[in-house]
């Protein structure tokens, strides 16, 4: 006769088997788990820029630090980079060719605040110079508060003056406690670029295509205040009045200028008024 132990159990219907130990609790963790996937949601923004790059405007790249942390430089050896040519003074937007269907648009951005406010508005990529033996300032942190109003570009951070270092030992510790704060302030895995030293008033080239390889590729978000606003940067302007007028009138005669620039943000519309800055 078969052994006892070899039958099986008759199965048994358990509620309790699989049921929680604390159905309050449970109902809270649920809870709050959705509480948390809903935050993640947002609708995302319609992007109104041109479907191909070389359609559009070049994108706007703002260089944004305070005074003496090596802007000018910046822009100066990016130039220099793409177009083998010397900048002498970096002044309004300068536009360059980054590849054959590429183009961007480099703006220094004044120590004013009036001219961050407006930077921080039509900024597609803000590179954010800092002074790594000093540390960051006070106008670093300002930028960064009016950016959060307008809409986040992306920001890239550009150290410099790391040849001041004596020893290695020091360099390292403060790259590192740079890249705490600075992740801290921006997003964790933000791009950070080390420019160590200059050679005759440009940085070392092999750094300088470290971000222009960057710039290459990176891609541009739509932001709340472009889509709702048309505005034009603009690159040139040009004294259009008639000769003979100022010659009849003397300097003091009403002028007549152009604006030359391209319309970005969306689009903008005939006999609409404009507010000009600067």
């Amino acid at each position: 006769s078969p052994s006892p132990t070899s039958n099986p159990l008759p199965a048994r219907h358990n509620p309790r088997a699989f049921s929680v130990a604390n159905i309050v609790r449970t109902q809270r963790t649920i809870q709050r788990n959705l509480d948390r996937a809903q935050k993640k949601e947002y609708a995302p923004l319609s992007d109104r820029r041109a479907s191909r790059a070389e359609e559009g405007p070049p994108p706007l790249v703002a260089v944004v630090g305070p005074p003496g942390v090596g802007k000018s430089t910046l822009i100066r050896s990016l130039v220099k980079f793409y177009t083998n040519c010397n900048l002498s003074e970096t002044t309004g937007p300068i536009t360059v060719c980054t590849s054959k269907t590429r183009r961007v648009t480099f703006l220094e951005c004044p120590n004013d605040t009036a001219a961050m406010l407006d930077v921080a508005k039509i900024a597609d990529l803000v590179l954010l110079c800092v002074d790594a033996k000093f540390g960051f300032e006070m106008e670093t942190f300002e930028f960064l508060n009016m950016m959060q109003t307008h809409g986040f570009p992306k920001v890239m951070g550009v150290f410099t003056h790391l040849d001041q270092f004596q020893t290695a030992k020091n360099l390292r510790k403060t790259k590192k406690l740079l890249k705490h704060r600075f992740w801290t302030e921006i997003y964790d895995g933000a791009k950070m670029f080390y420019f160590s030293g200059c050679v005759n008033g440009k940085y070392l080239k092999h750094e300088v295509k470290q971000l222009t390889l960057l710039l290459g590729r990176v891609k541009y978000r739509p932001l709340v205040w472009r889509n709702t606003h048309p505005y034009v940067v603009v690159d040139r302007h040009e004294d259009i009045t008639h000769p003979a007028k100022v010659e009849e009138e003397g300097e003091g005669c009403e002028r007549s200028v152009a604006f030359y620039g391209y319309v970005r943000g969306t689009n903008l519309k005939e006999g609409m008024k404009v507010h000009l800055i600067g």
